[in-house]
Order: structure tokens, then C-alpha cells, then sequence
């Protein structure tokens, strides 16, 4: 884990400074808001899950970004950390950096987002252990980072379509005495917005 995000934040450093070396027709538009196709790989559990969401990205600079990201899985399916709390959805919210550099036509960046990924509520089945109905509920949110890296195309001055690829890390803190660890999961994303 710590040599990927030495290498991401590197990798973002250079950019930075290969940037000084390229001359640029205008500046980016400082707002950017955007929707997008996300496939998050849930490595531990051998899980793939589909989803859409929203993203808002403030320019500070050319090569310099912060940004906030919320993503919404809608399949119902077992919850992860527990197999007996069935119709789980999920939810991610992430807010951070992107930095690289910027052309006229494509960006390339690197990304570092903390966040979150909340578990919405399962019914617990008690038919597993004691065939009675089902009955309680539970939900839990834990703690995300997003590590990765973004490639922007420009078709306008106001169009954008993003590519993402990169770890989420979630740290699963162990609810209910369950065991504490941290996960590994791809995630990839598409998508398009418009930059005011």
C-alpha cells in the first residue's frame, strides 16, 4: 500500500513539473460538474458491483483540482462483512485532490480522495441460525481512500470525458465484534460533464 501511493504521489509530482515545460492556448475552466458509469471490485469477497454517480471538481490551477465525488451501487445483494444480512445497497462518498497536468485536448492526473463506503441496511436473516422470521436490521459505514489516476479528454472548452482508474482501500472497523481488516478494491469509472 505505501509503495502504490509514493509511486501515485510521484507520478503526480512529475506531472507537475513536466508541466512547466508546455505551453497552453488558454486556462481551464475552473468548474466542473460531471456523471458517471463506476464498476468497484470488491477483491476479499470476489464481488464486482455496478453503479452510477455525480462528480464536482473546483480548478484551483491547470494541474491542481479538488474534488468531490458520490457514488450510489443499487444492486441488493448479501451484505459483505456478514453473509446472514441479505439486500444491502451501497454508497460512496469521496472528497480530495487531483493533480497532473493539463493540455488542450487531454489531462492526465493522479488522485487521492478519502472518503467513505456505507453499507446501507440489510435485514438480518434469522432463518439461517433458527429458522424465525427475519427480523432486525443492520447498516455500517466505513472508511475509503481513493488512490488512482484520471485521463481527461477535451472534445470543447466545455465538455470533458473522464477515465479512472484506481485502489479503493476500505478499512472495515470491525462492527458488532466482527474482525477488523483492510481491503483492497479495484475501481474503474466513465463518464462525461461540462466545465463552466
Amino acid at each position: 500500500m505505501r509503495k502504490f501511493l509514493s509511486f501515485a504521489l510521484f507520478t503526480a509530482a512529475f506531472l507537475i513539473l513536466a508541466d512547466s515545460q508546455i505551453a497552453f492556448a488558454q486556462e481551464a475552466p475552473k468548474l466542473e460538474i460531471g456523471a458517471h458509469y463506476t464498476l468497484l471490485r470488491f477483491s476479499d469477497f470476489d464481488t464486482n458491483d455496478s453503479g452510477v454517480g455525480a462528480r464536482v471538481t473546483f480548478n484551483l490551477t491547470d494541474n491542481l483540482a479538488i474534488e468531490g465525488e458520490y457514488n450510489f451501487f443499487p444492486t441488493k445483494r448479501r451484505h459483505f462483512v456478514d453473509p446472514f444480512y441479505l439486500d444491502s445497497r451501497r454508497y460512496q462518498g469521496l472528497l480530495g485532490v487531483k493533480a497532473g497536468t493539463r493540455g488542450d485536448k487531454v489531462g492526465v492526473f493522479g488522485k487521492l480522495r478519502p472518503g467513505f463506503v456505507h453499507f446501507g441496511e440489510g435485514i438480518f436473516d434469522q432463518t439461517i441460525l433458527t429458522f424465525q422470521a427475519v427480523a432486525p436490521t443492520f447498516k455500517s459505514t466505513q472508511f475509503a481512500l481513493d488512490a488512482g489516476g484520471v485521463v481527461e479528454f477535451y472534445p470543447s472548452r466545455h465538455t470533458v470525458m473522464r477515465f479512472d482508474l484506481g485502489d479503493t482501500i476500505i478499512r472495515f472497523n470491525g462492527d458488532g465484534g466482527r474482525p477488523k481488516f483492510t481491503s483492497h478494491n479495484l475501481q474503474l469509472s466513465a463518464g462525461v460533464g461540462v466545465r463552466f
